[in-house]
Protein backbone atom coordinates (compact mmCIF):
# COMPACT_ATOMS: atom_id res chain seq x y z
CA UNK A 1 0.00 0.00 0.00
CA UNK A 2 1.52 3.53 -0.67
CA UNK A 3 1.76 6.31 1.99
CA UNK A 4 0.14 9.86 0.92
CA UNK A 5 3.45 11.13 0.28
CA UNK A 6 3.79 8.67 -2.97
CA UNK A 7 0.47 9.39 -3.28
CA UNK A 8 1.23 13.02 -3.63
CA UNK A 9 3.92 12.10 -6.09
CA UNK A 10 2.21 10.65 -8.27
CA UNK A 11 -0.29 13.35 -8.52
CA UNK A 12 2.03 16.13 -8.99
CA UNK A 13 3.54 14.04 -11.68
CA UNK A 14 -0.21 13.64 -13.65
CA UNK A 15 -0.70 16.84 -12.61
CA UNK A 16 2.26 17.99 -14.65
CA UNK A 17 1.39 15.87 -17.39
CA UNK A 18 -2.51 17.38 -17.07
CA UNK A 19 -3.96 13.99 -16.44
CA UNK A 20 -5.39 15.17 -13.49
CA UNK A 21 -9.29 15.55 -11.53
CA UNK A 22 -10.45 18.41 -10.36
CA UNK A 23 -10.73 16.80 -7.13
CA UNK A 24 -7.37 15.09 -7.20
CA UNK A 25 -6.30 18.98 -7.72
CA UNK A 26 -7.96 19.20 -4.83
CA UNK A 27 -6.72 16.77 -3.15
CA UNK A 28 -2.90 18.56 -4.01
CA UNK A 29 -3.38 21.58 -2.95
CA UNK A 30 -5.33 20.76 0.17
CA UNK A 31 -1.24 18.86 0.61
CA UNK A 32 0.95 21.79 -0.25
CA UNK A 33 -1.02 24.47 1.83
CA UNK A 34 -0.76 21.89 4.76
CA UNK A 35 1.74 21.47 7.41
CA UNK A 36 3.67 18.75 6.52
CA UNK A 37 5.07 18.17 3.32
CA UNK A 38 7.60 15.78 2.50
CA UNK A 39 11.41 17.12 2.09
CA UNK A 40 11.41 16.24 -1.66
CA UNK A 41 7.94 17.88 -2.11
CA UNK A 42 8.81 21.38 -0.67
CA UNK A 43 10.36 23.32 -4.38
CA UNK A 44 6.39 22.09 -5.31
CA UNK A 45 4.96 23.88 -2.52
CA UNK A 46 5.16 27.59 -3.73
CA UNK A 47 3.95 26.39 -7.46
CA UNK A 48 1.01 24.49 -6.03
CA UNK A 49 0.07 27.28 -3.29
CA UNK A 50 -0.22 29.76 -6.03
CA UNK A 51 -2.89 27.54 -8.28
CA UNK A 52 -4.47 27.17 -4.99
CA UNK A 53 -4.95 30.86 -4.25
CA UNK A 54 -6.90 31.15 -8.50
CA UNK A 55 -8.76 28.61 -7.08
CA UNK A 56 -12.92 29.47 -5.85
CA UNK A 57 -12.71 27.25 -3.57
CA UNK A 58 -12.82 29.42 -0.13
CA UNK A 59 -11.08 26.53 2.07
CA UNK A 60 -7.92 26.31 0.15
CA UNK A 61 -7.32 29.33 -0.05
CA UNK A 62 -7.91 30.27 3.73
CA UNK A 63 -5.64 27.63 4.09
CA UNK A 64 -2.62 29.66 1.95
CA UNK A 65 -3.16 33.30 3.45
CA UNK A 66 -2.36 32.62 6.93
CA UNK A 67 1.05 31.02 5.84
CA UNK A 68 2.26 34.31 3.48
CA UNK A 69 0.70 36.46 6.39
CA UNK A 70 3.26 35.29 8.59
CA UNK A 71 5.92 35.50 6.65
CA UNK A 72 5.03 38.94 6.08
CA UNK A 73 4.61 39.66 9.80
CA UNK A 74 8.12 38.40 9.97
CA UNK A 75 9.46 40.34 7.18
CA UNK A 76 7.95 43.47 8.78
CA UNK A 77 9.08 42.30 12.43
CA UNK A 78 13.08 42.14 11.44
CA UNK A 79 12.97 45.20 9.79
CA UNK A 80 11.83 47.29 12.72
CA UNK A 81 14.24 45.21 14.76
CA UNK A 82 17.20 46.25 12.36
CA UNK A 83 15.93 49.69 12.33
CA UNK A 84 15.86 50.36 16.00
CA UNK A 85 18.88 48.72 16.16
CA UNK A 86 20.62 51.07 13.43
CA UNK A 87 19.06 54.21 15.31
CA UNK A 88 20.17 53.09 19.27
CA UNK A 89 23.74 52.81 17.31
CA UNK A 90 24.22 55.83 15.51
CA UNK A 91 22.43 57.49 18.46
CA UNK A 92 25.27 56.08 20.70
CA UNK A 93 27.98 57.54 18.61
CA UNK A 94 26.19 61.24 19.28
CA UNK A 95 25.64 60.84 23.13
CA UNK A 96 28.36 60.16 25.83
CA UNK A 97 28.38 61.07 29.16
CA UNK A 98 31.38 61.75 29.41
CA UNK A 99 32.71 65.64 27.77
CA UNK A 100 34.88 65.18 24.57
CA UNK A 101 36.42 68.39 24.71
CA UNK A 102 39.66 67.95 26.72
CA UNK A 103 42.88 69.35 25.55
CA UNK A 104 46.12 66.91 26.29
CA UNK A 105 49.88 68.01 25.77
CA UNK A 106 53.22 67.05 27.19
CA UNK A 107 54.89 70.56 27.11
CA UNK A 108 58.63 70.11 28.39
CA UNK A 109 58.32 66.42 29.12
CA UNK A 110 54.96 67.34 31.44
CA UNK A 111 51.69 65.87 30.92
CA UNK A 112 49.24 68.94 30.49
CA UNK A 113 46.05 69.26 30.38
CA UNK A 114 45.02 72.44 31.36
CA UNK A 115 44.03 74.07 27.40
CA UNK A 116 45.33 77.75 29.07
CA UNK A 117 48.78 76.54 29.73
CA UNK A 118 48.92 74.61 26.41
CA UNK A 119 47.88 77.64 24.86
CA UNK A 120 49.65 80.18 26.76
CA UNK A 121 52.85 77.02 25.65
CA UNK A 122 51.92 77.60 21.66
CA UNK A 123 51.07 81.25 21.86
CA UNK A 124 55.07 81.87 23.26
CA UNK A 125 56.63 79.77 21.14
CA UNK A 126 54.84 81.14 18.30
CA UNK A 127 55.87 84.87 19.76
CA UNK A 128 59.67 83.23 19.62
CA UNK A 129 59.63 81.66 16.39
CA UNK A 130 58.21 85.22 14.98
CA UNK A 131 60.80 87.54 16.94
CA UNK A 132 63.84 85.12 15.56
CA UNK A 133 62.35 85.08 12.25
CA UNK A 134 61.53 81.23 12.43
CA UNK A 135 65.79 80.51 11.99
CA UNK A 136 65.55 79.10 15.53
CA UNK A 137 62.42 76.40 14.62
CA UNK A 138 64.87 73.70 15.08
CA UNK A 139 65.65 74.80 18.64
CA UNK A 140 62.64 75.61 19.78
CA UNK A 141 61.32 72.22 18.67
CA UNK A 142 64.10 70.27 20.62
CA UNK A 143 62.84 72.49 23.61
CA UNK A 144 59.25 71.77 23.21
CA UNK A 145 59.74 68.08 23.23
CA UNK A 146 62.97 68.00 25.55
CA UNK A 147 65.17 66.55 22.88
CA UNK A 148 69.02 67.47 22.93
Amino acid sequence: MMNNDEIIRKLADRFMAGDTSLDEEQQLYRYFTGEEVAEDLLPLRGFFCSFAAMKPDEEVVAECKPKSAHLHFYKVFVGVAASIALMIAVGSLFWSPERQDYCEAYVYNQHVTDPEKVMQEVYGTMQTIHQNDGANVDHQLHDIFGTD
